[in-house]
Formats: structure tokens, sequence, C-alpha cells
């Protein structure tokens, strides 16, 4: 008799410099009944300070009525935030998954698994000198061993718009996913939708790899997760679910409400981003699976890349100015 393989409702989210570091052991009804400098005096930091609880509490209220059995987070103040988040405000539904490593800012990619839903799922971290950490997970026999990166690469800043940095991530990133039964997504902080896509991602579209937005269907200039507002608004789509060819995608979309208008208006949001969600069904098993001691390697492409870097410097002028769109007013 044929398997019948599960359906997994997944997301992905850039929560935008989401703290939540609390006192030991406060409940739910403590928490919002503080003051706001009282909330906010619990975090030390004046560089990371705690998220507006009603911001918190609206991308809580997203994930719970949508529950969803996976969503990916990105900009993460650590596991301490990610634990707090979902005792005080998912109701302890979710197994938590981070690992604090890379990010100087002290964001991180995360991961909430739907308790019960994954009993076999397991983490680890990339390794390698990416700008935010790189999180696998295998979510196990119940989902057809599954594997999901999840991601948050280099912004567009700095003195080269961080492109030497983002060319070697996405190539790095390329040679360490599977082409079977996986899932990547996250914030790529640029363009890749085909045919408009900035230069440095072709590598990864060279994957037999798709965008669960393309894959049902929605038009490129309707696929916007990301609000900017500089001399003019500029909306795009920065984050992304792509799924290799043998993942069947049931249903795709964004969340979004109203369209903000003004910066004003988008700070009152609860990120500049846009949750990205999507049904999909795995394949049957997948021979190329990694064993459960198998390592993990991010090697980096040494002659090659050191060659496209000197011939990048040499072009850089003229690259510039294809890759500006992107986030400029985000150092993400």
């Amino acid at each position: 008799m044929a398997r019948v393989r599960p359906s997994i409702s997944i997301a992905s989210f850039n929560a935008q410099d989401f703290y939540l570091l609390l006192d030991p052991g406060l409940s739910r009804e403590e928490l919002e009944a503080l003051l706001d400098g009282d909330y906010l005096a619990m975090n030390a930091s004046i560089f990371n300070p705690n998220k507006e609880r009603g911001k918190i509490a609206e991308v809580a209220r997203i994930i719970l009525e949508r529950e969803f059995d996976l969503v990916g987070l990105c900009e993460v103040g650590g596991m301490e935030t990610l634990v707090a988040f979902n005792r005080l405000y998912l109701e302890d539904r979710y197994d938590c998954y981070l690992h604090e490593e890379n990010s100087k800012r002290g964001i991180f990619v995360g991961a909430l698994a739907r308790k019960g839903r994954f009993p076999g799922c397991r983490a680890v971290n990339v390794p390698g000198a990416f700008s935010r950490n790189l999180l696998r997970l295998d979510l196990g026999l119940e989902a057809a061993c599954l594997e999901v990166f999840i991601v948050h690469l280099k912004a567009q800043y700095g003195a080269d718009r961080g492109l030497e940095r983002r060319i070697w991530e996405v190539e790095t990133l390329r040679s360490v996913v599977r082409s079977r039964n996986c899932v990547v997504m996250g914030d790529f902080n640029g363009i890749l939708i085909r045919g408009e896509e900035q230069f440095e991602y072709g590598p990864f579209l060279e994957l037999p790899f798709r965008d669960v937005l393309e894959a049902v269907g929605i038009p490129p200039d309707e696929r916007r997760t990301h609000y900017h507002f500089g001399p003019e608004p500029n909306f795009t789509q920065l984050d992304y679910i792509f799924c290799s060819e043998d993942v069947e995608i049931l249903e795709a979309g964004v969340i979004e409400g109203e369209i903000p208008l003004n910066r004003a208006q988008r700070a009152l949001l609860p990120s500049d981003h846009l949750f990205i969600c999507a049904t999909i069904r795995p394949a049957i098993g997948s021979s190329d699976s990694a064993g459960p001691d198998e390592p993990l390697r991010a090697e980096p492409f040494r002659a090659p890349f050191h060659a496209l870097r000197s011939f990048m410097r040499r072009l850089w002028p003229s690259i510039a100015r294809r890759s500006r769109r992107g986030r400029p007013d985000s150092a993400a």
C-alpha cells in the first residue's frame, strides 16, 4: 500500500530586532501589567532593547491563528528570547531551535516546531563565516526526512554593499543544500525573482528549487515581503521559501494587512517584513539525507571565489548600480 505523504504548514518571518529579555518566572499577566519603563529596564542593552509588547502579541496572533507546523524566524535576540516568546505568547506549543553563533548584532535565525509534530526533529548550525548563522533542521521520519535550512544572508550595506560576503554566503549555501526533499527559507536580503534576480544569487537559482510564490502563480510585481520608505516607497520580495522540485507546493502566499503609506505607518507594524507561508507535501524518503552523525560542511569556494572577487572589484562601479534594489534602510 502506498505511503501517505503528510502535508506541512510552514512560514518564514523576519521579526526585526526581536528581543524579549525578562526577569525569570514572569507570567503573561505580570508582563502585560508592567509599565513601559519597567519592561524596557529588564533588558540592559541600549542598542538592542526589548520589542514593543503589542508587536510581539501580533506576531504571536498570526502564528497561533494559522497553526503553523514550522516557523523560521530571523533577527531573534537569542534562545532566551525565543523561549520566552514561546512560553508567554505561544502557550508553550512549540519546540525552540536556535544556535547563538556568528551574529555581531546578537540577532540570529531560529525555528519553532509544533510540539509532537516532528518528534524526530534535530537541528544543527552550519559552520562557516556567515554574517548570521545558518540553521539546518532534519524534521525526521514523521515529515519524510524533510531537510529545512533557515537563512539570513548579508545585507546590502558596507563599503561594497556587502557584496563580497553575500557572494560567499550564496555559494556556500548552494554547496550544502541537497537537491531532494529540501526547503530553504528566510531573508535573502536581495532579489531572487527569476528574470529580475541580482547577479550574486545566480548560483543558487541554478539549483532545482522553486519559489513557492512563483509556483502558485503570483505575479512578480505582487510578490512583496518588505516595506522600505526612502525617497520613494520600495516594496520588494526579500523573503523566500524555496522547495526542491520533488516537494509538492499545495498553497502559498504572503500575510499582508493594510499597506502602509509612509514610514510612520510602517513603524506601527510588527516588522518591516511580512510573513511568507506555504503548505507543502514532502517527497517520500530521501536516500541522500544526512545521517544522524554525519557532519555538515560549509567549504568555501577558494580559488574560484578569489578570482571572482578580483574580477568584481574591477567591475564594481557598474555592478553597484545593478544591485541597488535591496534593503538600504537596515543593517541586518
